[in-house]
Order: structure tokens, then C-alpha cells, then sequence
């Protein structure tokens, strides 16, 4: 039996085969480190470019009509008037806000269609601090006093994935960062509205 005979019968050593296994965990988790990299932006930009569509929308409504729409919750006189964006939330429900269920509003939405319509902006919820977000949500809401002297504006608010995300926005700050899972909400204020 010639040398190299010999060596091809003896196969990989245990050292061979834990360099291997290393080498493949190591892939592996380069690989699903970018999956979730990925899915975490394609997230973040369906809802800003959704919630851009939104904004715009409402704006072209105040232009055409003098004001922006109204919720019905805001109609009823409720301090907290909020609506989801859009149309198609799983049960109509897109959030809480400020200790608030928020639900698909069908007035708004008849209204706010003199401008423009749209389907729900995301299905995946995601919670940050006591707030959840499905998408957007549109309407009056209390506001940091340096935002608005009453302390209640128009707004528009949403969620992204990813501790500080930008939030990419025109006039949109960063108003609740929560580390686990990393969620940043967003809030967009349009006017100012008299104290409720």
C-alpha cells in the first residue's frame, strides 16, 4: 500500500471536522443576520413610504377642503380621536394609543377618499412601551408641551423596527424608543389643536 493509498482511507480528523462545523455556523449565521437585516428595512420602508402616501393625502384634503378630515372620535368631542390609515386591518384594529384602542374608521375614511384611498400600510404589529402600531394611525392625540402649547395635536404616528430608526419623514421625530424586541415610534405633527 502506497502513502497515498493509506491517507485516503483514514478520512477527516476530528479537528478537520470541527473547523468545518465552525466554518458552516459561522456562514449560517452571517446569512440569517442579513435576512433579518433585510426583512427589518423592507418593513421600515413599506411603512414610510406608505405612510408618506397618507400624509400627502391628507394634505391635498386640507387644500381641497379648507381643514383636515375629521375621525369620528374627533367628531363625538373625544379627547383622544384617533383612526387607523387605510383600510383591511386584521378586525379593523391597527393599535393603542395613548391607552386607546384604534380602529378603521369608515366617516374618516369616506372623507379623507376625496383625496386619495388606501389599503392598511403593514399587518405586523409591533408595541413600543404601552403603544402599539399596526400600520399608522391619524388623529388627535396628546403631545409633549414643547410640540404644541395645548397639549393636543394632529398627528400622524407610527411604528419601525430597529432601536433609533430614522424616521425619514418630513417634520417626523422619534417620540418612544423601546430596546426588546428595538421598536422606535414616530410622530408627525400637523396642527395644533385647542385642549380637549
Amino acid at each position: 500500500m502506497n502513502r497515498f493509498t493509506r491517507n485516503a482511507l483514514q478520512g477527516f480528523t476530528i479537528v478537520e471536522l470541527l473547523i468545518v462545523i465552525v466554518v458552516i455556523g459561522i456562514l449560517s449565521a452571517a446569512t440569517i443576520t442579513t435576512y433579518n437585516g433585510v426583512q427589518t428595512s423592507a418593513h421600515n420602508i413599506k411603512i414610510i413610504s406608505g405612510v408618506d402616501q397618507f400624509r400627502q393625502a391628507t394634505e391635498l384634503y386640507k387644500a381641497l377642503e379648507g381643514h383636515y378630515p375629521q375621525t369620528t372620535r374627533e367628531i363625538d368631542n373625544e379627547s383622544i380621536a384617533m383612526a387607523c390609515l387605510g383600510t383591511g386591518y386584521p378586525g379593523g384594529f391597527c393599535g393603542k394609543v395613548t391607552g386607546v384602542d384604534t380602529y378603521e374608521d369608515s366617516a374618516f375614511n369616506t372623507e379623507l377618499a376625496k383625496a386619495a384611498t388606501g389599503s392598511a400600510i403593514s399587518v405586523t404589529n409591533l408595541s413600543v412601551g404601552p403603544e402599539s402600531f399596526t400600520g399608522a394611525v391619524y388623529g388627535i392625540d396628546v403631545v409633549d408641551s414643547s410640540r404644541s402649547p395645548t397639549g393636543y395635536a394632529r398627528t400622524i404616528q407610527y411604528a419601525l423596527r430597529g432601536k433609533n430608526t430614522p424616521c425619514k419623514l418630513p417634520g417626523a421625530w422619534i417620540y418612544e424608543v423601546q430596546n426588546n424586541p428595538p421598536v422606535t415610534a414616530c410622530e408627525i405633527i400637523l396642527e395644533s389643536v385647542p385642549a380637549r
